[in-house]
């Protein structure tokens, strides 16, 4: 989890430094200067249109953030059951569910015998990293999916979240320019959005944590 969290942190900042540099936006007349290698001064005002660019560009910059801490968060229970190594007898009702559904893909009559023998024989078990399924439509209603799958707790609210998925695939999908999508907002209206992402985040980061340190995983 000290991996999880250090990538959080680590990501967690290119947000805040954006969002930083999104401010000054809302100061007043914003340009950039720089100075070329025969040292001839260069200045582009940021007009509206690269405004509105900068701030649609805010949303790709969160639902990374969203969708990395819950990729990391998943790798960090699974490398905790592996590392308690653990039967199915061991496992928590959510965890059983969770690796027959993955061993039982596809399975044919040898495979069945294969996942029966694992059982009757107390044989350690493997969980594939791909066992939770994570689309890249992560919002806070899948982050409670996800964490039921495996027998979390219920984190509420993040409604943002499903903004931040959207219009990310707008994004990403074409469906719309980044100047159709940052014209409906403020400067302010991201920097609201980036808090709210920060505050339900560290509260799945403080719940996987609780998870981890607890066993929950473990049939106690």
């Amino acid at each position: 989890m000290t991996n999880t969290r250090l990538e959080y942190n680590k990501r967690l900042q290119e947000v805040e430094v954006y969002f930083s540099t999104l401010k000054l936006l809302d100061s007043g007349n914003c340009s950039i200067k720089c100075v070329d290698i025969l040292g001839k001064e260069i200045i582009k005002a940021i007009d509206n249109e690269l405004s509105t660019i900068l701030k649609a560009n805010g949303f790709l910059l969160l639902y990374n953030l969203v969708e990395s801490t819950i990729r990391k968060s998943v790798d960090a229970i699974l490398n905790s059951i592996h590392n308690t190594s653990v039967t199915f007898g061991d496992l928590s009702k959510e965890l059983k569910k969770l690796w027959i559904k993955q061993e039982g893909r596809n399975a044919n009559s040898d495979k069945i015998l294969t996942i029966a023998n694992i059982i009757l024989e107390n044989k350690l078990l493997t969980f594939k990293r791909d066992c939770v399924n994570i689309s890249g439509n992560i919002d806070a209603q899948e982050i409670r999916k996800i964490l039921k799958q495996v027998g979390g707790g219920t984190i509420e609210n993040g409604r943002r979240l499903k903004d931040i998925k959207d219009k990310r695939n707008y994004l990403a999908h074409g469906d719309f320019s980044f100047s159709e999508i940052g014209k409906d907002y403020s400067v302010n209206d991201l920097v609201k959005y980036k808090d709210d992402t920060k505050e339900y985040l560290s509260k799945v980061l403080d719940e996987i944590q609780s998870y981890i340190d607890n066993q929950k995983f473990l049939n106690i």
